[in-house]
C-alpha cells in the first residue's frame, strides 16, 4: 500500500492554477476554506438561489453561478451528493471541460458507474477524505488532516497524480497520510460503509453480529469495520 505525505507534494502544482470548487456542503466547505487557506485561488460555485451563497461570502469565498465557476476553474472539483451529480455535470460543467483541465471528485461513484463521462482530452482524479467535512476542516485549523484516497482515471497531461497529492495537501490530506488506490476499490469501501451503516440502524446489528454475517459470507467487505 502506497502512502504519501506531505514532503512527497508539491502545492505550486496548483497554487498557480484556479480551483473550482461545486457546491459549499459538507465537504465542499472544508475544501474550499481548506484551499485558500493553503494559497489557493478558490472560486465556488453555486446555483444563486441556494443558501450556501451566504456561507461561502461570509467565509470570505467568491462565489460564482456553477458554469461560470467552471469556466474559470482550471481544476473543477465536483462536491454535490452522488445523485445530483450527473445532472450537474451534464448541464454546467460538461460545456467548460476543455482539453487539459482536470475534473475532481471526492467520492468516485459517478465515474465508476459511467454517471458522468468525462472527454478523453480531460485529467480525472479523486481525492476522498476518510471523514464528514466539519472533521476535514477542524483538524485543517488544528494544524492536523484527515487521511485521503487518491486515485488516477484519466491522465492525459500526465501529472494528475501530482495535482491530486497538491489537491489533497492543500486540504490538509497529506498531514495525515494519502492511500493511492483507484475508483472501484473506493467504491468498494463507500458501499460497504454504507451498507453496514444501514443494516445497523435498520435491524440494531451490532459489530458482532456484522461479523458473524461476514463469516457467514452474507456481507461483503472484509476490513472495512
Amino acid at each position: 500500500m502506497q502512502v504519501y505525505y506531505d514532503k512527497d507534494a508539491d502545492l505550486k502544482y496548483i497554487q498557480n492554477r484556479k480551483i473550482a470548487v461545486i457546491g459549499f456542503g459538507s465537504q465542499g466547505h472544508a475544501h474550499a476554506m481548506n484551499l485558500a487557506d493553503s494559497g489557493c485561488d478558490v472560486v465556488v460555485g453555486l446555483k444563486s438561489t441556494s443558501a450556501s451563497v451566504a456561507k461561502a461570502q461570509k467565509a470570505g469565498l467568491r462565489v460564482l453561478p456553477v458554469r461560470q465557476a467552471a469556466e474559470q476553474g482550471e481544476i473543477v472539483m465536483i462536491l454535490v451528493p452522488d445523485e445530483l451529480a450527473p445532472g450537474v455535470y451534464e448541464s454546467e460543467v460538461a460545456p467548460a471541460m476543455k482539453a487539459g483541465k482536470y475534473l475532481a471528485f471526492s467520492h468516485g461513484f459517478g465515474i465508476h458507474f459511467g454517471f458522468i463521462k468525462p472527454p478523453k482530452d480531460v485529467n480525472v482524479f479523486m481525492v476522498a477524505p476518510k471523514g464528514p467535512g466539519h472533521l476535514v476542516r477542524h483538524q485543517f485549523s488544528q494544524g492536523a488532516g484527515v487521511p485521503c484516497l487518491l486515485a488516477v482515471h484519466q491522465d492525459p497531461s500526465g501529472d494528475t497524480k501530482k495535482i491530486g497529492l497538491a489537491y489533497a495537501s492543500g486540504i490538509g490530506g497529506a498531514r495525515a497520510g494519502v492511500i493511492e488506490t483507484n475508483f472501484r476499490e473506493e467504491n468498494r469501501d463507500g458501499f460497504v460503509r454504507r451498507a453496514v451503516g444501514l443494516v445497523r440502524r435498520t435491524y440494531g446489528v451490532d459489530s458482532g453480529g456484522i461479523r458473524d454475517a461476514r463469516r457467514s459470507r452474507l456481507c461483503a467487505g472484509d476490513g472495512v469495520l
